[in-house]
């Protein structure tokens, strides 16, 4: 297989995974071919980075899973760095915006504060909110607001019901309330929580707020300055709202079968999905090009 990916290895340098929804399977789990593929890609000589919208904790275990020595990119580019190390990129919600980020937390059913690598929260009696806690990992049960942390925050995730909103009215009804100031020093990445393996059957929708920035685009600055890799001489792999940016400056950019179509737009190229073992298959293929189309055709075509 490492001869087969030569030409790959010619035109590229490094490559970019996104997690859920691309590198793990539709359990969520990391399969024995998926990590035999990502540990050929390593042998061929590719930098082969998580990029990922997981916590430092939530990423850990599948780096450690793949062997990888590389630096992760964790809160879709706000933690950037080696594991058990100080981030070499470090974005943290500016503090301006937060008093009003706290308002809108408020409407939340419940929500959780991230600080470094705790998530704080004041538990409720939503049937959801223990699981989530449990999920999350490294979480601080307070008792009271007054008790979470003001400052410092890498994120600030609130958890609304979906069937409280139109299709798409989540987003305006929550986001747009905030002040001009706050939405310029905040980035927003919303999702149904349905979309992971173990809340399939719930309501929730996860807005996930962080400082403003390019997202998982921060990657190929950090990739420049410290590695001297060129956005030209890297792929990208993702699947979601939040692997959009990534796909979009990647000199290769790879949607799964399961992508939304807005990563589909960016993608140079679609493989197989997530649940099919779709990045194994492509790499043991030696990741052929073939049928590789102009940025913007697959959200129409496949």
């Amino acid at each position: 297989m490492l001869a087969e990916l030569t030409h790959l290895r010619e035109r590229y340098d490094a490559i970019l995974l996104d997690l859920d929804g691309t590198l793990l399977d539709g359990e969520a789990r990391l399969t024995e071919r998926t990590r035999r593929a990502v540990r050929c890609l390593c042998d061929a000589g590719f930098f082969v980075v998580l990029c990922t919208g997981r916590s430092v904790a939530g990423t850990e275990p599948i780096h450690r899973a793949l062997g990888l020595t590389t630096p992760v990119v964790t809160y879709n580019g706000a933690w950037i760095g080696p594991l058990g190390g100080a981030p070499v990129r470090y974005r943290p919600i500016d503090a301006t915006a937060l008093p009003a980020l706290f308002a809108a937390e408020a409407e939340a059913f419940f929500s959780f504060r991230h600080r470094r690598e705790r998530k704080y929260t004041v538990m409720t009696t939503h049937p959801d909110h223990e699981s989530v806690a449990a999920w999350y990992e490294r979480v601080v049960r307070v008792d009271h607001p007054s008790l979470l942390p003001q400052d410092d925050l890498l994120r600030v995730s609130l958890f609304f019901d979906e069937a409280a909103f139109e299709p798409g009215e989540g987003t305006g009804t929550v986001w747009w309330r905030l002040p001009e100031e706050a939405r310029q020093a905040l980035r927003l990445e919303t999702f149904p929580l349905r979309i992971f393996p173990a809340y399939r059957d719930s309501r929730l929708l996860l807005f996930e707020v962080q400082g403003a920035g390019r997202g998982k685009a921060e990657a190929f600055e950090w990739l420049a300055s410290e590695h001297g890799i060129r956005p030209e001489r890297t792929i990208a792999v993702g699947d979601q709202h939040n692997d959009v940016t990534m796909l979009a400056e990647a000199g290769l950019a790879v949607a799964v079968g399961n992508a939304i179509v807005a990563a589909r737009a960016q993608a140079h190229l679609l493989i197989g999905p997530h649940d099919r073992e779709g990045l194994a298959e492509w790499i043991e293929r030696g990741a052929p090009l073939a049928g590789r189309a102009e940025r913007g055709r697959l959200a129409d075509g496949a």
